[in-house]
């Protein structure tokens, strides 16, 4: 080897030094940068006709555990998801109230409860009715705010979506542009790794939003899907676009039917592709996925229990159960039962819960209890059994045109029944508007009660049906509740809509006196509806999540509005419970993975060490040839 080349090879040498200093200064620097990797020098044999001519200096690397990368990214997106749940029912248990508290809606139930307790004892104190109203109003104020702050959340959560989706569309085209950037940058040979520790925190920022895996490409780009399988970027990256609607309300819902649907949904869009990502279910986790689940499932669903509450509060004061009336052998074709339905053929027409008819019949297949349900929608018909709580009822659907006649109404209901029962039973229309449910004379079958529920209307204060009173009503246009079914059903986001009777508050008497010439100091009403209040026998929807469609939670007013509110403070200390401990999970992880791939100071320092010896003795090379040339040009003198 001549001089010249040793001292060439030298140079190979000092200049490796020098970017090795500089590699080591740039992650000391950046040792406390998030999402910044520690960068590695690599440097390898530099050959010219098989024989080393010094050492060539390759891109920088990095040391990235991917198996580790993408559980993190995997836990940090249920992290977030769970954050989300933490938030919203803590706010949403506050709003509840807690179950022993008085301010509760549950300790709401109980003041009103108690104070048609003190009614029942002295009904001629007017200062006890009116303690009542005013503990009625109470109790309606707080299922008000309670829906509103619902609703509230709802909205929120609507935005919160919008939100996740415009930050998404950022971070999908930023990854996009860095794969164009890394897939330039290997080929021509340069350094990667910023690039790719910038992909990387966008992609986790991705995840945190709605949960994502990666494929890697040979080219050193990755390709980006949802967890549900939906391709975000490759060579380029999708739009998602989201109908942020600005009005929610207890009707809002989502359907994978757009014409049916009152609320934003996220639409993946590539080329002429479109994908409706939450029908798809391809987002499971991640923040926006919480979103969707709290503005779809969770709030609707403490919505539906308090409306729930409402609907049985106001319907167990305003039901009357009307027997039937035994019908004599011989009164048609077999016995059984009339049933007076000038309730229903005089306005009265649309009700679930609270008008209905209720009969039972044994045959050779068992004890049948059915439920008849009237409709002023045809469409709404045939009726699920769900339409009532009772899981061991079958429900029949009737349309009754509010319209028609009072004939032309019971012939519906007539021709309805018949159709929908055996053959065994014989329906008919006897005359005016009495309904009749016979055996058919033989031994196959037998009736073995009828019965009517309707709820007495607002403005009926006395001389009703029964002692009911429809202290609570449906919005400020004073309609009677009777949880009609519909689309929507009335009792949908009822318990933002309950207000308290403005007749019964401008008459307080009408507490007491059901019928005309009833004595004021009467217990007779007020009894009766502190008896509706505290049965214990009451069933209520499966649909709240509270008991199930086999085994509904049966109780009290009292007792479910205590269930109501212990749940919700349940399902708060669950999240709560929950989101510590996923955190644990992953911060756990995020120490696992900077410790393998961030920047160690101490290592940093002693290549600092190695590399400063490197420089030196290169130089060192270099000094030493010099030396050598001065030596042959004095030789030349």
């Amino acid at each position: 080897m001549s001089l010249s080349s040793a001292i060439s090879t030298a140079l190979t040498g000092l200049n490796a030094s020098q970017a090795g200093l500089d590699l080591v200064s740039r992650n000391i620097a950046n040792a406390n940068t998030p999402g910044y990797t520690a960068k590695v020098q690599q440097v390898t044999n530099q050959l010219a006709g098989n024989q080393g001519i010094g050492v060539a200096q390759l891109a920088e690397t990095r040391t990235v555990d991917k198996f580790v990368l993408q559980q993190l990214r995997t836990e940090s997106a249920s992290t977030s998801f769970l954050n989300v749940y933490n938030t919203y029912l803590g706010q949403l248990d506050s709003s509840f109230g807690a179950p022993d508290s008085n301010s509760s809606v549950a300790g709401a139930v109980t003041d009103f409860e108690t104070q048609l307790q003190a009614v029942a004892t002295t009904p001629d104190d007017d200062a006890a009715r009116q303690t009542l109203l005013n503990s009625a109003s109470t109790l309606a104020s707080k299922l008000n705010s309670s829906s509103t702050q619902i609703q509230n959340l709802r909205k929120q959560a609507e935005q919160s979506i919008a939100d996740g989706v415009s930050q998404a569309n950022g971070l999908l085209q930023s990854i996009a542009k860095l794969n164009t950037q890394i897939a330039q940058n290997q080929a021509g040979g340069r350094s990667t790794g910023d690039l790719q520790d910038q992909r990387d925190t966008a992609i986790n920022q991705l995840s945190d939003l709605m949960g994502v895996k990666t494929v890697d490409r040979e080219d050193g780009t990755v390709a980006v899907f949802t967890t549900g399988g939906q391709l975000l970027v490759d060579s380029e990256a999708a739009q998602l676009s989201f109908d942020q609607h600005a009005n929610l309300d207890a009707t809002s819902s989502y359907s994978a039917d757009p014409t049916k649907r009152s609320v934003g949904t996220i639409t993946l869009n590539q080329g002429t592709t479109s994908v409706d990502l939450i029908a798809s279910g391809a987002i499971k986790s991640g923040s926006i996925a919480a979103y969707v689940n709290m503005r779809d499932q969770v709030l609707p669903q403490a919505q539906g229990q308090l409306d729930e509450l409402a609907s049985q509060l106001a319907l167990s004061l305003s039901s009357d159960k009307i027997a039937g009336t035994p019908a004599a052998a011989g009164s048609g074709t077999g016995t059984g039962y009339t049933l007076d339905m000038s309730p229903f053929v005089s306005g009265n027409t649309t009700g679930a819960t609270g008008t209905q008819v209720s009969f039972s019949y044994t045959d050779g297949t068992g004890t049948h209890n059915i439920s008849m349900v009237p409709v002023g929608d045809p469409s709404l018909l045939p009726l699920s059994n769900s339409a009532t709580t009772d899981p061991n009822d079958t429900v029949i659907g009737v349309y009754i045109d509010p319209n028609a006649s009072a004939a032309t109404q019971m012939a519906s209901v007539t021709s309805a029944l018949q159709a929908a029962l055996p053959s065994t039973l014989v329906v008919s229309n006897p005359s005016g508007n009495t309904l009749s449910i016979l055996d058919d004379g033989t031994s196959s079958a037998s009736v073995n009660s009828a019965s009517t529920t309707v709820v007495e209307n607002a403005g009926t204060l006395k001389d009703g049906l029964g002692s009911g009173l429809s202290l609570f009503v449906d919005g400020n246009g004073q309609q009677t509740y009777t949880g009609a079914v519909g689309i929507p059903s009335q009792i949908t986001g009822f318990a933002g809509r309950i207000q308290v009777n403005a007749a019964v508050a401008n008459d307080t008497t009408s507490l007491v006196v059901y019928r005309t010439g009833t004595d004021i100091g009467d217990d007779t009403r007020p009894n009766d509806l502190l008896n509706r209040l505290t049965d214990s026998s009451r069933l209520y929807s499966a649909s709240t999540g509270i008991g199930s469609t086999t085994t509904p939670y049966s109780g009290s007013i009292d007792s479910f509005a205590r269930r109501v509110v212990t749940y919700q403070s349940s399902q708060a200390s669950t999240a709560s419970t929950n989101y510590t401990a996923q955190k644990s999970v992953s911060d756990s992880l995020q120490s696992k993975f900077d410790s393998e791939t961030g920047v160690s100071v101490d290592s940093e320092m002693s290549n600092l060490i190695v590399l400063q010896n490197a420089y030196a003795a290169n130089a060192r090379v270099i000094t030493t040839i010099n030396e050598l040339f001065q030596t042959l040009l004095s030789i030349g003198r």
